[in-house]
């Protein structure tokens, strides 16, 4: 708590109100594409958001209900009830703080970026499928986002253009409004928001009226209240929930340490993993009794704490804080929200999962992992993430094993008068990290200026990518590489083709190299070097 209290400065606070007003729409945008009441958001948001920040190691991460468990948990809801959700919720922050306590918080970091990309795409696509019944204002039944659309295109005649129109109008609205550097101090939701609310006060005055959340859900703080007979659901409903919570668990995991880490590099920071896991399986634990969705670490959050100065957990906890006041102060004029403006909030969230350019990457740096990123997407979207993830992640293992080296080195030697940091063995997802900190403790002294990658005879698009991001850390570090597809791997991966030398099967120009190195070239008794693969 004394930690928490020396955060409260002024650029934490502000940072926290910037937060929590981003996050309000999210929450209740969220909790309605899972089929729960808008309050079960805002609860996650509160108590989960509230619980993460005074138990977690990162000083940005922001928690809250997650995108990527819309599918998941409408699932659920759907077959089972709000009351099985709230017994899975509760078994999930088991799994977390089994995670944490067993300290596997570094393993789950080895998710291969091919899979976490077609994953998160396919999750974006389906949220993107989810608003079409919303943006024409059609109750489409089904038991998931196809159907669902299916139903509308069959139905599209009953749709409502006073629903498009709002849509549209608070899409615009934010995609104009994001453009501009106000746009940190006034978030676009927030804009977007109040232009669609602005447009279908308009609509109704002309007799077009449009569905508010006010219309179908109370919101309100009195319907909050302490919930444990979901308790008994769990050894009633325990082959339904058990699977449901393991499920839900994992994928916290796995967002909120992706989300962490993204804020890492950031930042220039590092969290505890292990610590991060054990606020969130605490957070998981206390929301079902309150009736909340599950909680986990978000990049949007945590992204827009940074950007708005927050430097502590107490930006995290002040975010938590007003989302409840907003609730308490204002729930009259969230009853307002047209469901088509927040169809669009949505939107814009699956814009930023569908991850085109990302997708993009991949296949340039290894064709077949962009291939396995497309099928997870595929899958996600048509069959469901508990086949597609595992699935994704079993084929990677399976081909970066086929792909490894039994023998792994890395030595630091003298080579022609200055020192090189050589490289024998494979670059993968699966030895990426525990390399990236052997690599980093012998560059830390600024001694080495080479990296030989002669004997890393493939480097997977994980690999490619950590590696770039080296050498955006130490400018002054060249690579030599052994092969023209490496070469291509590494500048597909940001890496510039001048820090780029290729000696590989034939004779290269020694002082030639060292020169582009800006080191004294050898005696001219030594031009050339053959270097045998």
């Amino acid at each position: 708590m004394k930690a928490l209290l020396s955060g409260f400065r002024l650029n934490n606070l502000f940072a926290g109100f910037i937060v929590a007003v981003v996050a309000l729409p999210l929450c209740i945008a969220f909790a309605i594409a899972s089929g729960a009441n808008p309050m079960a958001g805002i609860v996650s948001g509160v108590v989960g958001g509230l619980i993460a920040a005074l138990a977690g190691s990162s000083r940005y991460q922001v928690s809250g209900p997650a995108a990527a468990f819309i599918t998941v948990i409408y699932g659920i809801v759907a077959q089972h009830g709000f009351g099985a959700l709230l017994a899975a919720t509760f078994l999930a922050g088991l799994v977390v703080l089994a995670i944490a306590g067993l300290r596997l918080g570094r393993l789950m970091e080895l998710m291969p970026h091919s899979v976490i990309v077609g994953f998160t795409t396919g999750i974006g696509l389906l949220i993107l499928l989810g608003q079409v019944p919303a943006a024409l204002g059609i109750d489409a039944p089904g038991k998931d986002a196809l159907h669902k659309v299916a139903y509308t295109l069959s139905h599209w005649r009953e749709g409502h253009l006073a629903e498009l129109a709002v849509l549209a109008a608070t899409l615009a609205s934010a995609l104009v409004w994001s453009r501009y550097r106000v746009a940190r101090w006034v978030p676009a939701p927030l804009v977007a928001l109040g232009v669609g609310t602005a447009c279908a006060v308009a609509l109704a005055d002309a007799g077009l009226p449009v569905r508010t959340i006010g219309a179908l859900y109370k919101i309100s703080i009195d319907g909050i209240a302490w919930s444990p007979g979901f308790l008994a659901a769990i050894p009633r409903q325990l082959p339904a929930v058990a699977p449901a919570g393991l499920t839900l668990g994992i994928l916290i995991a796995v967002e909120t340490l992706l989300s962490a880490k993204a804020l890492d590099t950031m930042t220039g920071t590092r969290h505890n993993p292990d610590r991060e896991l054990f606020g969130l399986g605490l957070a998981n634990l206390a929301v079902p009794f309150l009736g909340g969705l599950p909680a986990s670490g978000v990049i949007v959050r945590g992204s827009t704490n940074v950007m708005s100065g927050g430097t502590h957990q107490t930006a995290a906890a002040i975010h938590a804080l007003c989302l409840a006041a907003f609730v308490a102060l204002l729930f009259k004029l969230i009853g307002m929200l047209p469901l088509a403006a927040l169809a669009a909030i949505l939107l814009l969230t699956a814009r930023r999962l569908i991850e085109v350019h990302e997708l993009r990457t991949i296949t340039r740096i290894d064709r077949v992992e962009g291939a396995l990123a497309v099928a997870t997407a595929a899958l996600t979207v048509t069959v469901d993430l508990t086949v597609s993830v595992p699935l994704g992640v079993a084929l990677m293992l399976m081909l970066a094993l086929r792909r490894m080296l039994d023998g792994k080195r890395l030595d630091v030697c003298d080579q022609h008068g200055h020192t090189v940091l050589a490289v024998s063995q494979t670059i993968t997802f699966l030895t990426s990290p525990g390399l990236l900190a052997e690599m980093e403790r012998h560059l830390g002294d600024g001694r080495v200026r080479t990296l030989n990658l002669l004997e890393a005879h493939y480097i997977d698009a994980t690999g490619a990518l950590m590696l770039a991001r080296l050498l955006d850390r130490h400018p002054r570090l060249q690579v030599w590489v052994a092969q023209q597809s490496t070469s291509d791997r590494l500048n597909h991966a940001g890496v510039p083709a001048d820090r780029i030398a290729l000696l590989g099967n034939g004779v290269v120009h020694l002082p030639e190299v060292f020169r582009r190195l800006s080191l004294p070239a050898l005696p001219d008794r030594l031009p050339a070097y053959r270097v045998a693969i």
